[in-house]
């Protein structure tokens, strides 16, 4: 049974505390233990049937300077969630970009210095969100269907490969199957070549191996020498590229 309360957080940079109240969910199961994550904005304490409100209580006053950390990088990052909006920030090729509508009968994108301008007729959110999204389908058809036909055939395995899709995921940069069609999230396209060059490796390479073993990540090494550096600038920077 779960139960809601107001969990009072120090949220001040100065010497007086102020307290902000968030949303508390006690989660109580069969498990042994108690534990705690924050998803947007909640708090959520999963713990045993048995455990009482006041050992609760003071579980999470125990784990108040986490709560707060957590609750700051999570606001952090949803500042820094993309929104095709004028004015906002984009990430593009690991540059920091302002967004510009411009008015015009032709439709076109195009980056100039510090802006990523958005050219339209009467352009608002609603139809700069789908030009941006058919400038990235464009981008992804041109640079990453061809690279990864030219990795397959290197590695001798274009035979192989019976299709390339590019779709847009929720929670996926690319997915491989058995049968042979490879997918990928075309806005890997906001993201620097070296990254986009990593997704095409990664997926052509389960061509070879459809598992993640030694001997795949010795494969995509030998092609990708620091990939694993692109791993973690892709997980440290890929919120940055989310859209709906």
């Amino acid at each position: 049974m779960a139960r809601t309360k107001i969990v009072p957080l120090n949220i001040n940079t100065g010497t007086k505390p102020v307290y902000q109240p968030i949303q508390c969910e006690v989660v109580r199961s069969k498990r042994k233990t108690l534990a705690l994550y924050i998803k947007q904005q909640k708090l959520v304490v999963r713990c045993p049937r048995a455990a009482s409100n006041a050992e609760v209580d003071e579980f999470i006053e125990n784990n108040h300077d986490w709560i707060q950390e957590r609750l700051q990088e999570e606001r952090q990052l949803e500042q820094e969630t993309l929104r095709i909006e004028k004015g906002a920030k984009i990430f593009y090729r690991a540059r920091e970009l302002i967004i510009v509508f411009k008015e015009g009968r032709k439709q076109r994108t195009l980056i100039n210095g510090d802006k990523f301008i958005i050219q339209g007729h009467k352009l608002n959110a609603a139809k700069a969100k789908v030009q941006v999204e058919d400038f990235l389908i464009d981008k992804a058809s041109e640079y990453i269907i061809p690279r990864a036909r030219g990795l397959a055939k290197h590695l001798g395995v274009d035979k192989k490969i019976k299709e390339i899709k590019l779709r847009k995921t929720k929670s996926k940069w690319g997915h491989c199957t058995s049968q042979g069609i490879i997918q990928y999230n075309w806005l890997i396209m906001l993201a620097p070549y070296s990254i986009i060059d990593y997704m095409i490796t990664h997926e052509v390479c389960h061509m070879i191996h459809m598992d993640h073993s030694r001997q795949y990540w010795n494969l995509v090494g030998s092609i990708c020498p620091d990939y694993e550096n692109y791993v973690d600038w892709l997980k440290a920077h890929e919120h940055r590229f989310w859209f709906d």
